[in-house]
């Protein structure tokens, strides 16, 4: 009497065969490792997050100062 639906099918095919799997994971992580060894130099001292701190700190201090001399 009534038609009953039924399951839509879907061909999906992967874009990357078993062997280019491991391939690509290879490439990938030797292209990670070369990033991160040419990253590792160190930044100046004075972009440390505790200089930053200490020089907030010292930058607050100062305006305090200056603010009792403006009394």
């Amino acid at each position: 009497m009534f038609k009953q639906r039924k399951n839509k099918r879907f061909t999906y095919k992967s874009q990357l065969q078993d062997s280019d799997k491991s391939k690509s994971k290879d490439d990938f992580e030797t292209l990670w490792n070369e990033a991160n060894s040419s990253n590792k130099h160190r930044g100046s001292v004075l972009t440390s997050l505790p200089a930053l701190i200490i020089i907030l700190v010292l930058i607050l201090v100062l305006i305090y100062v200056l603010d009792g001399y403006i009394k």
